[in-house]
């Protein structure tokens, strides 16, 4: 047990505080063009040595086995890898993003529903997900002139975690850590009250313990937060989707901002959560079906799906 936690402390302090600090510095050193031939580069190498192939390839047989081929599949693995990469090179150069640069990558798309929603003067709490370039949907906003603050799980390493937050804080977007619970809802209730934008994913994986609740993803029964449905009837925040994706040819990204989703409220606290994080979750899938090689498929969205599948067939022989 104390040798596998050396050798985790070993691979922390060798893969994310030099080797991350490194690349940092090699990707700053780069051209853009020579930054995104070294992604490409990249995405090749990890697709080669097949880095987080079984995950990738159990979550998109999860969602899309009944409906794709497996050559269909692998296309679709391949476009992950790329977007990935390219991904991870925009973001370790977004505190040196010039006014000029953040223009020419982003448009936003459905700003008269931002506007609209901030004049009701409660905040604004978002619906999104780990599609496109997420981390760095606020670059734009921010630079527009609307205050943003992110709710985040902070990594492990304490060092690692405070260069994450000093690149958001280099960018101007407020950071509200998720953990301890009470003073994350009571740091957010104080952010809406101030009538700002909470950018918030309602597709992170939540264990059964810790309050989750099970909805439909992709025809997956999925572990998820119960949280934003909560927030939102305390705050009276408006619920506006936002997405971020690529364009066509790789020329930049759009913000996508739709129209306010209502709450459907029963009178009946736990049908009023289950109702509306399952109408959350189809947005976000939705989304994730016009673009899926956009989306974040190394993340493990159905951890605990097997256990759940148990329990329920063990219910079903009980009768």
């Amino acid at each position: 047990m104390r040798r596998r936690l050396i050798k985790r402390e070993w691979k922390y302090w060798i893969v994310y505080r030099i080797l991350l600090k490194f690349t940092i510095w090699l990707i700053n050193a780069m051209s853009w063009r020579m930054a995104y031939l070294f992604a490409r580069g990249m995405a090749n190498f990890a697709w080669l040595i097949r880095l987080y192939h079984q995950t990738v390839f159990k979550n998109l047989n999860l969602a899309f086995g009944k409906e794709k081929s497996e050559e269909e599949l692998k296309r679709i693995a391949k476009g992950i890898y790329h977007n990935l990469t390219r991904y991870s090179v925009e973001l370790l150069r977004c505190y040196r993003l010039s006014q000029e640069t953040i223009d020419r990558m982003f448009t936003i798309e459905g700003k008269e529903n931002l506007d609209k929603a901030l004049a009701k003067g409660k905040g604004i709490m978002t619906i999104s997900g780990h599609l496109g370039n997420f981390m760095l949907l606020g670059t734009k906003l921010v630079q527009e002139g609307y205050p943003l603050g992110v709710l985040y799980r902070e990594v492990r390493d304490k060092k690692v975690a405070r260069l994450i937050k000093d690149m958001q804080k280099g960018i101007n977007i407020h950071s509200i850590p998720a953990l301890p619970a009470h003073r994350a809802v009571k740091e957010s209730l104080r952010w809406l009250r101030e009538n700002k934008i909470l950018y918030l994913q309602q597709d992170r994986n939540f264990f059964e313990d810790k309050g989750a609740i099970w909805v439909d993803f992709f025809g997956q029964p999925a572990p998820t937060a119960p949280g934003t449905v909560t927030l939102a009837k305390r705050s009276g925040a408006t619920l506006l989707p936002m997405f971020v994706v690529r364009k066509k040819g790789n020329e930049g990204y759009t913000i996508v901002i739709d129209p306010p989703v209502e709450l459907e409220l029963t009178g009946d606290k736990e049908k009023d959560i289950l109702i509306n994080t399952q109408k959350f979750t189809k947005i976000i899938e939705d989304y994730v079906r016009r673009y899926p090689t956009q989306y974040f498929w190394i993340y493990k969205r159905w951890r605990g799906l097997a256990k759940r599948r148990e329990e329920m067939n063990a219910k079903k022989a009980k009768g």
